[in-house]
């Protein structure tokens, strides 16, 4: 038997509904191209793709800080650290990419709700691989929309992710070209985005993840995310 949604969920839900309802007045801001080419296509496009919900806001939202970037190699290296281009330190420096920012106008920001014990255990690169699947078709239709430079990043590191049998990134070693272009994105904590920031922009509940909070009457939910840069 399907399980009821509770009322919070319910609530989450009609919210998440009204921001991507407000998000396309937001784009009036953005100047006559972006609203020439629809970009609401893009929110239930995202949707399609497997997203549970996607909002459009204004570039400038993104927070950088570098110390999310600087976490990427210590006090606990990341086991991706300097194995894949998205990644520290061959990703962008968070100054780099803030430079970067100043030639966008919108961010396309998805997410994908799942329970926190399976962000806790090996499912958790499942839910990953389609953050960035998302954000690579997203990246793509975007592009043939007329958005030239469009920028697809997503949660995790693509070397666990797609290469993790892989004896080296055919990126980095050889110059060979990626074995999985239309899937595999830059991280968005490698570039130092402030993920909790973007979260409460887009009017999404966030909280850090714990083995605590997967313990209950009810599975607790949490969420990953990635978005789409578009100028």
């Amino acid at each position: 038997m399907q399980r009821r949604p509770s009322m919070q969920q319910q609530q989450q839900g009609r919210a998440e509904r009204s921001e991507a309802q407000r998000s396309a007045g937001r784009l009036a801001e953005c100047g006559p191209q972006a609203a020439s080419l629809a970009p609401d296509r893009f929110l239930a496009l995202a949707q399609d793709l497997g997203a549970t919900a996607a909002v459009l806001l204004p570039a400038d939202v993104l927070v950088i800080n570098d110390r999310y970037a600087a976490l990427c190699a210590a006090p606990h290296r990341c086991p991706s650290y300097g194995l894949t281009p998205g990644c520290p330190p061959h990703a962008p420096s968070p100054a780099a990419f803030r430079a970067c920012l100043a030639g966008y106008r919108l961010v396309l920001v998805f997410k994908i709700d799942a329970p926190a014990a399976d962000l806790l255990s090996d499912n958790r690169k499942s839910v990953a691989q389609a953050i960035h699947r998302i954000a690579a078709g997203l990246e793509q239709a975007a592009r043939s929309s007329g958005f030239a430079r469009a920028r697809g990043m997503a949660a995790g590191s693509c070397r666990e992710l797609f290469c993790a049998d892989e004896a080296d990134c055919a990126v980095l070693h050889g110059a060979r070209p990626c074995r999985h272009p239309d899937l595999a994105r830059p991280s968005i904590s490698a570039v130092g985005i402030d993920f909790a920031a973007l979260a409460a922009q887009a009017g999404w509940p966030f909280a850090r993840i714990d083995a605590d909070a997967a313990v209950g009457s009810e599975p607790a939910m949490g969420l990953m995310a990635g978005l789409v840069l578009l100028d």
